[in-house]
């Protein structure tokens, strides 16, 4: 019978993060993947000679999977900056400093900057657009933090986020050193360029990956993690009860999101309250949807990012973006355009196995593609390829969602079984930057144990 020191379930950031500092560390780590390419939610495929993402990826900045790349040894891929931004206003667009002038936005950085680690928790329950009207009534006050809480969250509107989210997110890029026009860029060559050197490192430390092995459940006896099932033998039929074998190990890390924990972790294990409380956390969803267009020339500046507060249909915040580098390959250019919003705004996506709620996808975004044509005229018969996308980002960043709202990493019960996801209380920041802090954080518990 295999027996590992550490079985990670899920190949995407937070399973190869996690995985090569294990092995760094002189674990033995096998990492299991139900799909059949790295990546997750996370992954790149090649198409009509484009990279193209999973939804559009715009890594932070804020170092901390720098610093995981730097203590494996490994060169971090290039970063293209997106480092200017436009914001429509009254029927144009317009340069930020057009509608808030400098002092506005200094004022608002000493405000952010004041605040101790205990006072951003009491931030928490506090939406921001209610955050800004105490600290400022000053004309462009509400347009700038729109557009901070734009630079910082995908899934959120202005409205419906945390004011402590935002500030220990800016926080976090400035204690770095950068300035805000630099939080984010694309990776060059897609978030391959990222996930290959993690799985290349695994495996040549002793590592392994299997691809197309799905996970049945983590096997848990006497209170503790004792392994992970996997089916054995072929699948005939889709009712068909397979026989699991067990690979054991000592510690066992799941990376799938709350909403698709228990589809690997028996509930029974769990104390009763704890998995109430990740069932219910697990549907309040913030969602990103998008169309994908591939272009012969750009519409604008490809280092712009561009964002509407609100769009003239739907009056739902809006978001415009090239992604640099992207379509080098065959001379062409990426233009995504996305909204931004809640689980109570849109249709489930959660709950796509109804066709009423696919009727309500599709209807979503036939509307979004209006709302961009009539800004990009262009965009109506002016591309050469189309792809929609509709996908769930993670918790929402919302009033009673954030920080200690969320179950940490740590499963009570099992004390050998950790989550590492966007969705747990130590991936706290943006994105897959918190990810890779999440998985450092794992990582040394373990080696420490």
């Amino acid at each position: 019978m295999e027996h590992w020191d550490v079985i990670i379930i899920g190949a995407g950031y937070g399973g190869l993060c996690t995985g090569a500092l294990l092995c760094r560390g002189g674990k033995k780590v096998l990492v299991l993947e139900k799909e059949g390419a790295l990546g997750g939610r996370a992954k790149s495929v090649l198409y009509c000679g484009h990279v193209l993402d999973d939804g559009a990826h715009i890594p932070s900045r804020a170092g901390h999977l720098e610093s995981i790349f730097s203590d494996l040894g490994l060169e971090y891929p290039e970063v293209v900056l997106l480092n200017k931004s436009e914001i429509y206003h009254e029927g144009t667009w317009k340069n930020p400093k057009q509608l808030f002038s400098p002092a506005t936005f200094k004022r608002a950085l000493a405000e952010i900057m004041k605040y101790s680690a205990c006072e951003l928790t009491a931030l928490d329950d506090l939406p921001l657009k209610e955050w800004v009207e105490r600290i400022s009534g000053e004309e462009g006050i509400d347009v700038l933090f729109f557009y901070l809480g734009c630079a910082t969250s995908v899934g959120n509107r202005f409205e419906t986020y945390s004011a402590g989210e935002m500030v220990y997110i800016i926080r976090e890029i400035l204690d770095r050193g950068l300035k805000l026009s630099e939080i984010g860029g694309v990776i060059r060559g897609g978030m391959n360029s990222i996930l290959n050197p993690l799985a290349e490192y695994i495996r040549s430390h002793g590592g392994e990956i299997r691809l197309k092995t799905p996970v049945e459940s983590v096997e848990v006896g006497n209170g503790r993690a004792v392994g992970v099932n996997v089916e054995e033998g072929e699948r005939l039929f889709r009712s068909q009860v397979m026989n699991v074998s067990t690979l054991k190990a000592d510690f066992v890390i799941v990376t799938v999101p709350l909403w698709e924990l228990f589809s690997v972790v028996n509930d029974e294990h769990v104390p009763r309250w704890w998995a109430d409380w990740v069932q219910w956390l697990g549907g309040k969803v913030s969602q990103a949807w998008s169309i994908i267009y591939g272009l012969d020339e750009p519409l604008f500046d490809t280092a712009t990012f561009r964002w509407a507060p609100r769009l003239p249909e739907s009056g739902l915040s809006g978001i415009f973006y090239p992604m640099p580098t992207y379509g080098d390959a065959v001379g062409q250019y990426q233009f995504h355009v996305s909204y931004q919003g809640h689980y109570d705004e849109f249709p489930d996506l959660l709950d796509r196995g109804r066709a009423r709620v696919r009727a309500g996808i599709r209807d979503i975004i036939a509307m979004l593609e209006r709302e961009s044509i009539r800004l990009y005229p262009r965009l109506k018969d002016g591309y050469c390829w189309r792809i929609a996308h509709a996908g769930v980002y993670g918790i929402a960043q919302s009033p009673g969602f954030v920080g200690l709202k969320r179950p940490s990493m740590r499963v009570p019960g099992i004390p050998n079984l950790f989550i590492v996801s966007n969705t747990v209380r130590e991936a706290r920041g943006i994105g897959m930057s918190a990810v890779g802090n999440c998985a450092r954080m794992a990582a040394e518990t373990i080696l420490g144990a």
